[in-house]
Formats: C-alpha cells, sequence, structure tokens
C-alpha cells in the first residue's frame, strides 16, 4: 500500500536540521544554579549533566506586571520599567556539549526553569 501524500511541502535538509535544533526541554526543565554575587549565572546542573556557562549571559527582561494597569491597551510598553525574568547563555558540559539556554528564575535562587535549548 502506498503512503498517504503529505500536504506539508518539501523542506530543505538544512533548514529540517535547524528546525530540529531548538529542543523541547520539558521532560526536564528544572536546572540547579550556581550564579554570581550580581545573579548572573556561572554553572548549573540540568539533565543530570553538569554544565558551565562558556560566555556572557543575555539578561532577558519584560515589563513590570503592574505597568499593564496603567497601560492596558499596551501603547507605551516600551516606556514601562523593565524587570529581569531570566537568562539566555551558552552552557557546555564536560564532555565537550554545547547548547544555548534560556533559563527563568521561579522564585527559588538555586533553581531555574530551563524554557528553550539551542543545540
Amino acid at each position: 500500500m502506498p503512503a498517504a501524500a503529505s500536504s506539508v511541502p518539501d523542506v530543505p535538509s538544512r533548514s529540517r536540521a535547524r528546525a530540529a535544533a531548538v529542543a523541547d526541554p520539558a521532560a526536564d526543565s528544572v536546572a540547579i544554579v550556581w550564579a554570581d554575587p550580581d545573579g548572573r549565572p556561572m554553572r548549573l546542573v540540568w539533565a543530570g549533566t553538569r554544565w558551565r556557562v562558556s560566555d556572557r549571559p543575555t539578561v532577558i527582561t519584560e515589563p513590570v506586571s503592574w505597568w499593564r494597569r496603567l497601560d492596558p491597551d499596551a501603547r507605551s510598553s516600551h516606556l514601562a520599567p523593565r524587570a529581569c525574568i531570566g537568562w539566555r547563555f551558552q552552557a557546555t558540559a564536560d564532555d565537550g556539549r554545547t547548547c544555548v539556554l534560556d533559563v527563568r528564575d521561579d522564585g527559588d535562587p538555586a533553581r531555574w526553569f530551563v524554557v528553550k535549548v539551542y543545540e
């Protein structure tokens, strides 16, 4: 019996590889993070592996929650004070694997959630 035709256009292999590079960390989302005195991540344990931060972390921000009451139509969101909600950084495992991680704080300074992985 022939395979059913797919309505999805063929994607070049390079694009498929790039799309596959973004992993879903939902199964192993909790990470234990060690940070410097300023709160920047330095190393972590995630998915049973020790990782070190191998570049300068970039802060991820969003407008503070109370601003929405003052600007319900989001016309001035570019003026809103911003809060740090996480970090993006390159991490390198002891075995040499490298990836870029987006992590978010859940209120515990040592426990973070890995919300996106770029391999």
